[in-house]
């Protein structure tokens, strides 16, 4: 399924496969045979308090840290995988931060193309190069839901019945759920008056300039927003949006109003801004078993 093409005026050659692109892709490059390997963990510490009963209490550190690779002990050359790191954890029950990252373990020549030479064997003693990372930041405030017990005692019930309904019936709701995730906007929750997720992401990329003479790195940074508000109790407005610093505009903007007509749910849905707008309008019953009945209007408008 391979075959070798020139990559470079240098005369390198790489493998080129005649199924890339196609919907299910290629087959592995070359033949594995090795082990996979990894660890994770979680980091606590524990501190004195007079409240618990044993006089320590546990603090949470980092929710989870680790580190995974692999090595082929059939490969001609770079048997062992780059290693992909990860982090989580969660501060004062309300931010969440994660981390994940590459190291590459092998070392490069002076045009950046990877020798089989491991990076801790060269000059300087290195575990690694960094050749991606990413660190993700989000938090999330809400009013008070103002039926939040009767919720709380439905999703008991639900559970309870979970072993009792026929899979027919778990699996409709299931899908429901499903649909759910999938369609904020179609989920309109009306009994809770303003809610605001925030996240902030940085991603660095350590690649090679055109021409191969020298390290070039990459910072991508982004604010992205969403929540939503009550002007009535019958119409929401929900909203998202966010900035990228590097390119130093707005992202893809969405804006949804909702209206609730008792059984049913109309939803006014707009794209104000940027190459692809659009508008449409969305009205669908509220029943679960009749959510996929809608009558639904589109209009898009491009702007090359």
């Amino acid at each position: 399924d391979y075959s070798m093409v020139q990559s470079d005026t240098l005369g390198r050659m790489s493998r080129f496969s005649y199924y890339d692109g196609a919907p299910f892709g290629p087959s592995p490059a070359q033949t594995f045979a090795g082990l996979t390997f990894g660890i994770d963990n979680n980091l606590e510490m524990k501190v004195k308090s007079d409240k618990d009963t044993s006089g320590f209490r546990k603090i949470k550190i980092l929710d989870g840290f680790g580190v995974n690779s692999s090595y082929n002990f059939v490969a001609d050359s770079f048997n062992l995988a780059p290693f992909s790191l990860n982090a989580r954890t969660n501060l004062f029950d309300k931010v969440n931060i994660s981390f994940n990252g590459t190291i590459d373990p092998y070392q490069v020549d002076s045009m950046g193309y990877r020798i089989d030479k491991y990076t801790w064997k060269g000059e300087k003693f290195s575990i690694g190069r960094l050749t991606q990372a990413n660190i993700a930041i989000s938090t999330s405030f809400q009013s008070q839901d103002a039926k939040s017990k009767a919720k709380q005692k439905q999703k008991e019930e639900m559970e309870e019945q979970e072993g009792v309904l026929p899979e027919a019936q778990l699996e409709e709701q299931r899908r429901q759920m499903e649909m759910m995730r999938n369609n904020p906007g179609d989920y309109v929750d009306f009994d809770i008056p303003w809610r605001l997720d925030l996240s902030y992401s940085l991603n660095y990329t350590r690649g090679r300039s055109a021409d191969r003479l020298r390290d070039t790195t990459i910072f991508t940074q982004g604010l992205n927003f969403s929540g939503d508000f009550s002007l009535t109790p019958k119409w929401k407005i929900i909203m998202s949006s966010g900035f990228d610093f590097r390119l130093k505009q707005v992202s893809y903007t969405t804006l949804t109003v909702s209206r609730d007509m008792h059984c049913w749910q109309m939803s006014i849905n707009l794209v104000p801004f940027g190459s692809y707008r659009q508008f449409s309008i969305t009205i669908n019953p509220k029943a679960g078993i009749l959510r996929d009945l809608r009558v639904n209007r589109t209009r898009q408008f491009f702007d090359l």
